[in-house]
């Protein structure tokens, strides 16, 4: 009977043990090669582990990991209806582990907040919504039962900053459980972490993830371009080794206006063996090139991200750039082409390409001293970029309204660059707003957003109130989603 007993209780601790989350060498390496991209030999990782260790539960953390990047990256709508069961069968599977461990609360909430994210991109938004509620309430039981389980701050600070990506319609989920979206917080939370995982050797591997989720929020919801450099400086040479950070490094190159760096970066990306291809990469670096008016080398790139990017997003204004080259190189027929593929071939998932659809059926192109002055400005040649317009004597030059509006926009935006006085730069944008106001054009609300940071900047808060609002006002324009989420974000900023 006692030899039973011994038996019985040997057995019960081998399943408590294998059920358990266990961080080992082999789901460290799982975690780190699918961070960096090389999916099949994280897999591998996780088959091993599978042999020696089938029920540690973060097998299936990592292998959503992989789903998650996937379909952030690649944007196939057809993998992701099928493998959208996947959440819960691993979540399912996590409900059979150590409930003691802060891994066990953390595996779910990320679980969750990753699938919220790849619904966001596919615009699953009442999903999402539900996914970013139900991760709040697991990380917050979290953070009660294990204060001192410092993962929990990443899917915190992540909801603290992200509420503001639900649409209007749909924050009613959200708000109903009192999430404050305050960005300050949440950059703080994600900030103290990544300070750890250069300190601490157990949150070590986190830091090329954290470092690519602060380069993302910072540059969508804040507007110091300080920390924009900061976060450059912390990526360092980093990006050369991880495919994530030289997208990180790239991005925050060009928003500095830094566009030789980031074509410099770009063109020293890492290609590993096995690596899952980023071909927005290709896509960014094509704009790179067109920025600086390298149109030989703008089109070489942007054709071999349109032969092998298999997604459905960037494809329209891939084309729709390409017929820009075109118009500015002479060649109308050539244009006509690249319009045509660009209304047949794609999607209008996102603002770029329903504005690139917009403009080909429209056979619209701004006039060609405006459209270089906006592309020297996009990268950063500021002199260069008002050099263009100075060429036109007087707005009145223009006999078209939309081109009369944006160059009072584009002059401001050039001037507030190269460090003009702000009520000059204001005064520019006032006429942009008040010419463009009752269009459709993105000149006015853009205007408004621009004063509104300025105002901002000043600490001169009502004032900077009152544009955000000026800018929320307006509606039906091109890219009214990423400039009403700025105005949010502005009045979320000078709330707090």
């Amino acid at each position: 009977m006692k030899k039973k007993l011994i038996l019985l209780l040997s057995i019960f601790s081998c399943l408590f043990v294998s059920a358990s989350f266990d961080m080992n060498e082999n789901m460290q390496n799982a975690y780190l090669s699918i961070i960096d991209l090389k999916f099949e030999k994280g897999l591998d990782f996780i088959e091993k582990e599978k042999q020696q260790n089938p029920n540690n539960g973060l097998i299936h953390l990592h292998e959503n990991y992989k789903d998650f990047l996937a379909l952030i990256i690649g944007e196939d709508e057809q993998l992701f209806d099928k493998i959208s069961s996947n959440k819960s069968k691993r979540l399912s599977a996590i409900e059979k582990c150590d409930k003691t461990s802060p891994y066990y609360l953390y595996a779910k909430a990320e679980i969750n907040l990753q699938w919220a994210f790849v619904r966001l991109k596919f615009q699953e938004y009442f999903l999402a919504a539900y996914e970013i509620q139900k991760a709040y309430f697991i990380l917050k039981e979290n953070q009660k039962k294990f204060p001192d389980f410092h993962l929990n701050k990443k899917g915190m600070g992540l909801l603290h900053c992200l509420i503001g990506s639900i649409p209007e319609n749909y924050q009613w989920i959200v708000n109903a459980i009192g999430i404050n979206g305050g960005i300050d917080k949440g950059l703080n939370e994600l900030h103290q972490l990544l300070s750890l995982t250069e300190k601490d050797e157990q949150y070590k591997i986190y830091n090329t993830e954290l470092l690519f989720l602060i380069s993302f929020l910072e540059m969508n919801l804040t507007i110091d371009k300080r920390h924009f450099q900061t976060t450059l400086d912390a990526i360092g040479k980093k990006h050369t080794n991880h495919i994530l950070l030289n997208f990180a490094a790239a991005r925050l190159s060009s928003k500095l206006g830094k566009n030789d760096l980031a074509i410099k970066i770009l063109n020293n990306r890492p290609k590993k063996e096995g690596q899952f291809e980023f071909s927005y990469l290709d896509y960014l670096l094509g704009m790179s090139y067109l920025y600086k008016l390298d149109f030989e080398s703008s089109m070489k790139i942007f054709h071999h991200f349109l032969t092998h990017f298999k997604g459905e997003n960037y494809i329209k204004s891939a084309y729709h750039k390409l017929a820009w080259i075109a118009f500015l190189q002479g060649e109308p027929e050539k244009k006509l082409s690249y319009f045509e593929k660009a209304i047949a071939e794609g999607s209008i998932s996102i603002d770029e390409d329903k504005v690139a659809l917009k403009d080909a059926k429209q056979n619209y192109i701004t006039h060609p001293i405006l459209l270089k002055g906006r592309l020297l400005y996009d990268g950063g040649y500021y002199p260069l970029a008002l050099a263009e317009l100075q060429q036109i004597e007087s707005p009145h030059y223009f006999s078209n309204a939309s081109t009369h509006i944006e160059y009072w926009y584009r002059l401001a935006r050039i001037k507030s660059k190269l460090d003009d006085k702000h009520l000059d730069v204001i005064s520019c944008y006032q006429k942009a707003f008040n010419l463009g106001k009752e269009t459709s054009t993105y000149f006015a609300p853009m205007s408004a957003l621009q004063i509104g940071l300025i105002y901002e900047k000043q600490n001169d808060t009502k004032q900077a109130a009152i544009y955000f609002e000026k800018c929320l006002t307006l509606s039906n324009f091109d890219y009214q989603r990423g400039i009403h989420q700025k105005a949010k974000a502005g009045l979320n900023r000078i709330a707090n």
